[in-house]
Parts: structure tokens; C-alpha cells; sequence
């Protein structure tokens, strides 16, 4: 199958027939770029339906988020799973993040540049140009009615995305609802004051309700319009905006009347997607150990089979050697091993692993049905972590061939793989040192992997066919799996959390028991029945839940910024004075939640290796205990299995239900032992190390600063406070009041 992005190919024949915006030479102002028309006159373009269209789809094509990789550090992202800028400062992903390294101090002079990154990549020119879709649109003296409310709708739904993960990261923003002048002259013009927090998020919130009854619940020719924004997605995301708003980082003081508004914001979308016949994929068909679930990243085809989970998702490329190559999904080979031809794979940490709950629903560390053991970490689990998480002694297959397989991977073709990686020691010494990774089984080498994120993979034994064109010297490179942004599951979670905050416990609770039961639980689905009637305990679960079930999905980071995880805000009095305490959640977001503060947990990498009491060697390729038959790989699982053992009462032992579970139990009982190993390890200045260091979150980041070339580039935007200003003192903005500074000129009088 060939799969193409037709928003794309459109737009980039728009830029060879109309021309796009060029830059203003070295001209660094703000928001300054040429006009978008090359040679033709708006009159031109947006007088014909035709070209309107081509106009619309470049903002597809500028606007949709993408999967061209996680290292760039581009602080304008839409975190999509992968360990980002953003993402690598949660307990996903091992090692220091940006903001929680404490060997980084941040402030305005190396901040990332959010608000500004350039005239070519700012977010102020990609939403210039959806504004000007929208005004013009409207000036149309020939478009049909329906054909403006058609273009006006995405327009603003892509307009309000760029200007959310602006307010995500600073509050207010400034607020530009027309066309401004792209001369020099006009300089002055461009250079628009901030607005409040709440004027900005009325802004964002409009737009996208104006969006979602503009726009069809369904596009009717989906063959052509798969993937397009639907009212369902524009409420959707205006319920996501409103659950930010009234989450603790811009609620301190837990204003009821912002959660009845997320409240009605996210029924209403729910609505809208029901009547669009979205809504949770294989529901009452979960599959063996939530196969169906995992089914849900690699069927999405279009047409006939179009998956009902996927709310808003981008279309990808898959042909080689194609001009459209950005578009082409990264996932598949950023999670699977070298062995696999994949870059290298993504490693969860040992935490992640250790948190999914047991297979009656209940944590690992609740009193239930089965007892965590985690050595055996496999046993007894959620149906969604096997589809989360690969672990050796299991398959993973895929579809194509390893022509050059003796020196790249042991086996011939995908269909054959198994992840069979297992760490072993040349010393006792070197294999109880949890600062040291081992060397690799199945030609992993230095790997230092154990366990991998298996999230979103298109997993050949769920029988659908694959989106990618694999081959032995590209590997998934050519990937069309299109990338889902927000689906159906999501949008229910954002509705419990908002009915939660609006003391609708009862709705909260059935909307999380309905996510359980979609993956195969029953009953209460493992659920604190404290819950029904506790609202910071439903708030937990409700975060909990989505800790699980939306894990590498880009989602994390932001839950825990907006509930002020990483220390629940206990800090917050010295930056904004007592309106900054979130006094409304007991003064700390972590106590009122009862979980464990981010900065109070050091994160590790999972490592099974094989006892040096059994076999131990020189750390090389040709001491690999599989290939000189000193051990017997054991038997690869294919997630079909029962997982689930009972407990022998005479003398405790486990009792298994399947065979080859029990066997590759036993392979880990009787051979391996389970280290994690520390990944937050600080040298001070002094050249002392810390291994297992605590993160430290500074708490001026959870509402950002300007940077200096911000501030530069538009005097007129004023500093948040708790940031030095590059005018003089330190910054006045208040993002938490209705009434801030937003004149320059006005100055704390503590900054004289």
C-alpha cells in the first residue's frame, strides 16, 4: 500500500503555483515576513475556490504537528510520544531533562525561545498566515457561504493550536485578530502588547467553538478529506484548553465555574464525535492481552476501515525516494533495536515499567489479587502493558527481510524476530554496579537496553498490514502509519477530569470504568471505590489513568505542568506573592493528589543480566552465551499467552496457566537478576558525583519568561514575573491576574 499525503502534495503544488511567504532578508522583527501571494493578489486567490483550498492546505502543511525526530531541541512542538524537549523532564524517560538538570540554571539569557523562534519558524508567522486565511476568506465577494464557514473553521482551529502552546508555556499573549502590515515602516505596528491569561484563553476557546459549529461532525468524501479537522476535534481540543485553564497552574484558587465550563465544553465534543460515529475502537472487543487495543496505531487506512479512535491525526508518506519525505512517520524506527535495523530504540524507565497496574486493575503497590514481584514484572499485569512494553523473551515482529542478517541481526527476516537481549559481566564487581550497563546478547552490544517502548508499534502479529516499506539499509525509515494527535480515549478522560472538578463524581467514575473495560476488565475494573466520593483521590485516578493509557503519547509532560507535579507548587509564594499559593488544593497539588513530587523521584533504566554465578566473560560479541551454546535461549512468548498465576496455598508457589510463561519465568528465576540502574547522576562544580541525584525543577518555569531576543525583538511584550527583564529589574506580568501590567512603561516600583 502506498500511503500519500494529499493535504501535502496539495500545498506544495500551491507553493509552485502561487508562491509563499520569504523572509525579510536579516530583518529580525516581530512577526515581519513578505506577503503570502508571490505575484497574485488576495482578490486572486481567495476569489476562487480552488486556490482557497490550495491556501488552506498550507496551513495543514505548516501547522500539523510530525515526527521528524526528538533532538532538534525546537521548542515550538506538539509533543507527539518521543523524548522531547518538553517530555524528557517526566519519569517516561531516563536521564536529565532541560529543566530539571540542576546542573542548568535558567533564566531569560538561555531560556528556549517559545515565543520567538525566527522569522521563518515563529509561531507568530504560522498564525499570521491562518489569520489571513480567515479574513480573506471572509472579504470573498465569490465563495459560497458554505465554502467560507469550510475554510474558516480549520483555519481557526490551526490558528488556536499555535496560539495553545504559546499559553501552555506563558499565560497571556498578545491577541492578533487581523492582517498586519509586513513593511518596515509599519514596524511599530507589529509590535502588539500582551494580553490577559483569561482574554487569551477566550480567544483560543472561541475560535475553536466557532470552529466546531462551523465545520461537519463527518466529512462526507473522505477519500479525499481523511484527516481533516472535525467539529468533534475543534470542541475536543476547546475541552483540553479548558481542563489547562482550570488545572492549578492558572486555578490556584480552584474557581468552580472553570470546570463546569470544561465540564460543558467537553461533553460537548464528546457529542459531536458521537455523532461524527467516533468513539472508542473495539469496544466489548478487547483481544487477548488488549491485541485490539494495540490495533488501534496500525489500521488506519481510510474509507471503509477508518478508525473511530482517531479524533484529530496526521497523514503520513511511505514512498521512497519521495519529495515529501518530512512526512514521513519516524516512530517505528525510533522504537526497534539495532538488531531490528531500528536507530536504537527508546527506553522506558524503571519506574514506568514498575507503576502499570496488576491484572485485577489494582496497583502494584494496592493489596489485591497478585503480589508485584519485580523480577517477574510480566506476570499478573495490565492488558496494555504487554502492548506498552517490550521485554526479552517475547517476539516482535515485522514484515520484510535482513539481507545482510550475520552481521546485523541474528535473524533473516521479521517474521522470525524475537527481542532475546540480556546484559552479562566479565566481573561480580561490574554486574552489581548500578552505574554500569553490560554488554548485550543477539548482537545488542552496548545497547544499554533492556526493556523498550513497544506503544504504537506496528506489531506484524496483530495481523494488519503494514504502513511502512522496510528494507536492509533503510529499516522503517519509508513509514505512512499516520500519527494520531488526539483520540477518542483522550477526550473521555479530559471529560472525567472536568466533571470531576465540577463534583459530577458519578460521571468521572463511568467514564473510567468504561477505559478499563475497553482493554477487558469487568466489574469495577480494579477501581478505590473511595474514589466515588472523593474528589482528590477521583482527580489522582483520573491522572493515573492517563499515566497508563496515554503513555508515549506526548501527553505526560503536560499533566504534570499543569497540576504542578514536579514539586505541587509549594514554592510558588516567592515568585507571585500569596495569589501565586495554590490555595485552593491545600497549598500543594502533590500532597491534595498524595503522589510523590517529580523532584523527589530519581529515575533508572531496567537491566536484566544474567548472574555472573552462572555464566560470565569478556564483554564481546564472540562471548555471547547464545551463540556458544553455553545457554539456551528461552522460548519467545507471543503475547497470546495467559500471563495471569494463581498461588498454591501448602507453600506459596505460583501456579501458571500457560507453559511457556511458566518456562520463561523460570528462565528468569533460575539465570537472571534485575538491576536499575541510575540515570541522574550530577558532577558539581567541584567535580564531585552524585549517582541517583534528584531532578530539580525550578519553579519560575512553570510559567515561562521571555528571552532576551524576545524582548528585543518587541519591547512592548512584558516580562513574566519571576524572570529578569531585559529592560531593567525583573518582569511584572502577572499570568495569574485578570488585570496584569501590560504597558513596558509601567515598572514594579521595587525595580527603581
Amino acid at each position: 500500500m502506498k500511503v500519500k499525503n494529499y493535504i501535502y502534495k496539495i500545498g506544495a503544488a500551491f507553493l509552485l503555483v502561487v508562491g509563499i511567504a520569504s523572509t525579510m532578508g536579516c530583518n529580525d522583527d516581530f512577526l515581519a515576513e513578505k506577503r503570502p501571494y508571490g505575484s497574485f493578489g488576495p482578490d486572486e486567490v481567495y476569489n476562487d475556490w480552488t486556490s482557497t483550498k490550495l491556501r488552506l492546505n498550507y496551513i495543514y502543511q505548516g501547522s500539523l504537528p510530525n515526527q521528524k525526530g526528538w533532538g532538534s531541541n525546537a521548542p515550538d512542538i506538539w509533543p507527539v510520544g518521543g523524548p522531547d524537549i518538553l517530555s524528557n523532564n517526566t519519569e517516561e524517560f531516563t536521564g536529565w531533562g532541560r529543566y530539571n538538570n540542576p546542573a542548568n540554571v535558567i533564566d531569560n539569557s538561555n531560556i528556549d525561545k517559545f515565543f520567538y523562534l525566527g522569522t521563518n519558524e515563529s509561531p507568530w508567522k504560522k498564525m499570521r498566515e491562518c489569520t489571513d486565511v480567515i479574513v480573506r476568506t471572509a472579504e470573498s465577494q465569490t465563495l459560497l457561504e458554505s465554502q467560507k464557514k469550510e475554510v474558516d473553521g480549520q483555519a481557526r482551529f490551526f490558528r488556536a493550536t499555535r496560539y495553545f502552546r504559546l499559553f501552555k508555556r506563558y499565560g497571556g499573549l498578545p491577541i492578533i485578530t487581523e492582517i498586519q502590515s509586513t513593511l518596515l515602516r509599519d514596524t511599530a505596528q507589529l509590535r502588539a502588547k500582551r494580553n490577559s491569561t483569561e482574554d487569551t484563553y477566550r480567544f483560543i476557546v472561541n475560535d475553536l467553538k466557532t470552529a466546531g459549529d462551523e465545520l461537519p461532525a463527518r466529512w462526507e468524501e473522505e477519500v479525499n478529506d481523511w484527516g481533516r479537522i472535525t467539529s468533534g476535534a475543534a470542541y475536543a481540543l476547546a475541552g483540553y484548553v479548558a481542563n489547562y485553564y482550570a488545572s492549578p497552574i492558572f486555578n490556584r484558587q480552584d474557581e468552580q465555574d472553570r470546570w463546569q465550563e470544561a465540564y460543558e465544553l467537553n461533553k460537548t465534543a464528546l457529542e459531536k464525535l458521537n455523532e461524527g460515529h467516533f468513539g472508542l475502537s473495539y469496544e466489548n472487543q478487547p483481544g487477548v492481552n488488549a491485541s485490539n487495543w494495540a490495533k488501534i496505531w496500525c489500521n488506519m487506512m481510510g474509507g471503509e476501515t477508518l478508525n473511530s479512535e482517531a479524533v484529530f491525526l496526521v497523514i503520513c508518506n511511505n514512498i521512497v525516494d519521495s519529495y515529501e519525505k518530512d512526512l514521513m512517520n519516524c516512530w517505528e524506527q525510533q522504537i526497534r533495536p539495532t538488531n531490528a535495523l531500528g536507530s536504537q530504540g527508546i527506553s522506558p524507565t524503571a519506574e514506568m515499567v514498575d507503576l502499570f497496574p496488576m491484572a485485577d486493575g489494582k496497583r502494584p503497590t494496592e493489596a489485591g489479587q497478585y503480589t508485584y514481584n519485580k523480577k517477574l514484572f510480566f506476570l499478573n499485569r495490565d492488558p496494555r502493558f504487554y502492548r506498552t512494553f517490550a521485554f526479552p523473551g517475547t517476539e516482535w515482529k515485522f514484515s520484510g527481510a535482513i539481507v545482510d542478517h550475520e552481521e546485523q541481526s541474528p535473524y533473516l527476516s521479521g517474521n522470525e524476530y524475537e527481542l532475546q537481549n540480556f546484559a552479562w559481566y566479565s566481573t561480580l564487581e561490574k554486574a552489581l554496579d548500578t552505574n554500569q550497563s553490560g554488554y548485550f546478547t543477539d548482537l545488542m552490544g552496548n545497547s544499554g537496553r533492556t526493556i523498550y517502548v513497544r506503544k504504537k508499534s506496528q506489531d506484524a502479529a496483530l495481523g494488519e498490514r503494514a504502513l511502512y516499506n522496510y528494507d536492509s539499509e533503510h529499516g522503517f525509515r519509508y513509514n505512512g502509519q499516520p500519527l494520531i494527535v488526539m483520540r477518542y480515549t483522550e477526550v473521555l478522560l479530559n471529560f472525567a477530569e472536568a466533571a470531576c472538578g465540577a463534583n459530577k463524581l458519578d460521571e468521572a467514575y463511568n467514564a473510567l470504568v468504561r477505559v478499563r473495560q475497553r482493554v477487558g476488565y469487568t466489574g469495577d475494573c480494579g477501581l478505590d471505590p473511595a474514589i466515588r466520593s472523593n474528589r482528590a483521590k477521583m482527580f489522582e485516578a483520573i491522572l493515573y489513568e492517563r499515566q497508563i493509557e496515554l503513555a508515549y503519547e506526548g501527553k505526560r509532560f503536560d499533566d504534570c505542568h499543569r497540576w504542578m507535579l514536579f514539586d505541587g507548587g509549594i514554592y510558588q509564594n516567592e515568585i507571585g506573592g500569596t495569589s501565586w499559593i495554590p490555595s485552593g488544593w491545600s497549598g500543594n497539588t502533590c500532597a491534595y493528589l498524595g503522589v510523590k513530587p517529580l523532584n523527589e523521584i530519581s529515575c533508572h533504566r531496567m537491566e536484566l543480566y544474567i548472574d555472573p554465578s552462572v555464566f560470565q566473560a569478556t564483554e564481546e560479541v564472540t562471548s555471547d552465551p547464545f551463540i556458544n551454546g553455553v545457554i539456551t535461549k528461552p522460548k519467545a512468548l507471543t503475547l497470546t499467552e495467559d500471563f495471569t498465576t494463581e498461588t498454591n496455598e501448602e507453600d506459596g508457589s505460583l501456579i501458571f496457566k500457560n507453559a511457556n510463561v511458566k518456562a520463561l519465568a523460570d528462565f528468569y528465576s533460575n539465570y537472571l537478576q534485575r538491576k536499575d540502574i541510575t540515570t541522574m547522576n550530577y558532577t558539581d562544580e567541584e567535580g564531585n558525583v552524585t549517582y541517583g541525584a534528584m531532578p530539580v525543577w525550578s519553579n519560575n518555569c512553570y510559567l515561562m519568561g521571555l528571552a532576551t531576543g524576545d524582548e528585543n525583538n518587541n519591547p512592548n511584550v512584558v516580562q513574566t514575573m519571576g524572570w529578569n527583564s531585559t529592560a531593567r529589574g525583573t518582569g511584572v506580568f502577572d499570568p495569574l491576574s485578570k488585570n496584569p501590567i501590560l504597558d513596558p512603561n509601567q515598572r514594579n516600583p521595587n525595580n527603581n
